[in-house]
């Protein structure tokens, strides 16, 4: 029975050689001529309010013989040998806030226009983490909500003034431009303006 099934495995394994070895034949390759079929067409019409970059000379670029078209890297290259070397402009420098202090009152001075330097100190503000109850930028005022110890709550504000280019940030505290928490404030903004 061994020897039967040995047998009929040979005989299925050459009867599939077969097949496949006559699969060559029925699958042969044939040539196909795509061009004899081929009808000849006009070219494609552009139409004039369309502007075609390869026809138009403004956009070609002539190599240096003169002949052929050049690549860009041809165009670049040589605009990097033979161009003089322009310096860059030089970035804007960033003058830091200044402390300054004059007749007793002290003030955070910024070489900035109005609309920057209001937003600095709203930005400066939170990341002091100097809680704003309410602001009037029409008047340039930030109104703070400082809640004291000892009394209820002060009343404190951010003055931020424009005057001939220049801002100045001033802190008001109870009426008054001095005192230990506009001094807090204003040394807190100083320190955030900076970052």
């Amino acid at each position: 029975m061994g020897i039967i099934m040995r047998t009929k495995n040979v005989v299925l394994a050459l009867a599939a050689i077969s097949l496949l070895a006559g699969c060559g034949s029925f699958f042969e390759r044939k040539q196909v001529d795509y061009k004899a079929g081929a009808v000849e067409v006009p070219p494609l019409e552009v139409p004039p309010d369309m502007t075609v970059a390869v026809t138009e000379p403004r956009y070609t670029m002539p190599a240096t013989d003169g002949t052929q078209v050049a690549k860009y890297s041809d165009f670049s290259r040589e605009k990097s040998v033979s161009a003089p070397m322009v310096a860059a402009p030089a970035a804007t420098e960033v003058v830091p806030a200044k402390l300054l202090e004059v007749g007793g009152v002290r003030f955070i001075l910024l070489n900035e226009s109005f609309e920057r330097s209001w937003r600095k100190v709203g930005l400066a503000l939170d990341r002091a983490r100097i809680v704003v109850g309410d602001m009037d930028r029409s008047k340039g005022i930030y109104f703070l909500k400082v809640v004291d110890k000892e009394k209820k709550a002060d009343d404190v504000q951010v003055l931020v003034h424009e005057a001939n280019g220049t801002t100045d940030v001033t802190v008001k505290e109870g009426g008054s431009l001095s005192g230990k928490e506009a001094a807090r404030v204003l040394d807190a903004l100083l320190q955030n303006l900076e970052k």
